[in-house]
């Protein structure tokens, strides 16, 4: 039996690498498996981001989407229904990954479309 059998919490994991997230490729570090934890929902950090194009010399730097585009984002990976509840802060968010860096990317972007109840956990896979 698990342990979470029966127990209710709005807690809504979101794990960041996609590929470990299905298990379709190893895991890179040592000893750990691939997979994810259940009922969660993979939401790759990339997807979040956009390139942008220096006017001044030319050069290549990162941004955040558009507060629009986050949203869309977020509603693609876990549904338009669950999506609003995080957005209403009916549903709290737990960010996940490795190490935490890439988690709290997920995490500033869940923030700037205005998610309050979002939470980051470092080393999950540890």
């Amino acid at each position: 039996m698990n342990d979470l059998d029966g127990f209710s919490f709005a807690c809504q994991f979101l794990i960041i690498c996609h590929f470990r997230f299905t298990g379709s490729a190893p895991e890179p570090r040592p000893g750990l498996s691939s997979g994810h934890i259940p009922n969660s929902f993979s939401l790759p950090f990339n997807i979040f981001l956009q390139k942008q194009i220096s006017k001044a010399d030319g050069s290549e730097y990162t941004t955040f989407l558009p507060e629009s585009a986050l949203k869309d984002a977020l509603q693609a990976a876990v549904g338009v229904e669950q999506a609003n509840m995080i957005i209403e802060g009916e549903k709290s968010v737990v960010t996940t990954c490795g190490s935490g860096m890439t988690a709290a990317v997920l995490w500033l972007g869940l923030r700037l479309i205005g998610v309050k109840n979002v939470a980051l956990y470092d080393e999950v896979s540890d």
